[in-house]
């Protein structure tokens, strides 16, 4: 195993320890119309601290797809539901894109209830926004074979996205404009920081990100920028012990909005 698939494994058994505390939200805010995709790109970078001067670089791709209606039963009534599908691939970018490697590539397909759509952190009666109801769902990871997910819902973090969501959301702006890559989109946008801190015995991981909410995109996020730092320290030493061991960043901005968008994960 080469030293950058190494790192980005460590990385992710780093972060995913924390997973079951982390309430992960953030990605789909609004659904569009059905047929609609959006594409993200951007950079994630892995250093040993935030003034480390030749990081490992990554190209991270992300795209999000309406590809069908039908109507179902959730939570004991029939009601509208979308499949959505999802993919993310992360790896290194060459003459014929981003090679992700055998580890680097992740697919969802899931049918979710278009009521369980919603744009905050919690809903009407207070329950947090933690992951997506789902219905079904499909999944492919990396190279191996199409699976059913068993879950009844699908969690964005650690791995399809790095974010969650933060106890104490700030909101910076409610009329900006964020960079992306798209040229030609006049996008209005509130602007949201948030931060959160994730502790063990031994591990510490600092989450802190931006990020920019608009109704002119289709399901809703224009740009996110994560950054994670994460400290160790000895299971009986001190808090003041606590030393920076991985400072990871993911800055992803709107590069594309297409229509008549088909499924890729082909499923019965």
């Amino acid at each position: 195993m080469s030293r950058r698939a190494a790192a980005f494994l460590l990385f992710f058994s780093l972060v995913s320890g924390f997973a079951q505390t982390v309430r992960g939200q953030g990605l789909i805010f609004q659904l569009p119309e059905d047929g609609t995709a959006v594409e993200y790109e951007g950079t994630m970078t892995q250093g040993v601290s935030a003034d480390d001067e030749a990081p490992l670089t990554w190209t991270s791709e992300l795209s999000i797809k309406s590809v069908g209606q039908e109507e179902a039963e959730f939570e004991g009534k029939k009601q509208p539901c979308r499949w959505i599908e999802i993919k993310t691939v992360t790896g290194k970018s060459g003459a014929a894109g981003v090679d992700p490697g055998p580890v680097g590539s992740r697919i969802y397909k899931v049918l979710v209830p278009e009521s369980k759509v919603i744009g905050e952190p919690r809903d009407a009666d207070g329950i947090a926004n933690d992951m997506l109801p789902i219905v079904r769902g499909f999944r492919r990871l990396g190279e191996e074979g199409i699976e059913p997910i068993k879950t009844p819902s699908l969690r964005y973090y650690p791995t399809i996205t790095l974010l969650t969501t933060y106890d104490n959301l700030e909101v910076v702006a409610t009329n900006a404009v964020p960079e992306i890559i798209l040229q030609g989109l006049q996008i209005s946008a509130i602007h949201r920081r948030g931060r959160i801190v994730m502790e063990s015995q031994k591990s510490r991981s600092t989450h802190e990100a931006e990020y920019w909410v608009s109704k002119d995109v289709p399901f809703g996020l224009a740009r996110w920028v994560v950054t994670i730092t994460t400290e160790e320290k000895e299971l009986a030493a001190a808090r003041s012990e606590f030393r920076t061991v991985i400072v990871k960043k993911l800055d992803m901005k709107l590069k594309r909005i297409r229509e008549n968008a088909e499924s890729e994960l082909v499923t019965q």
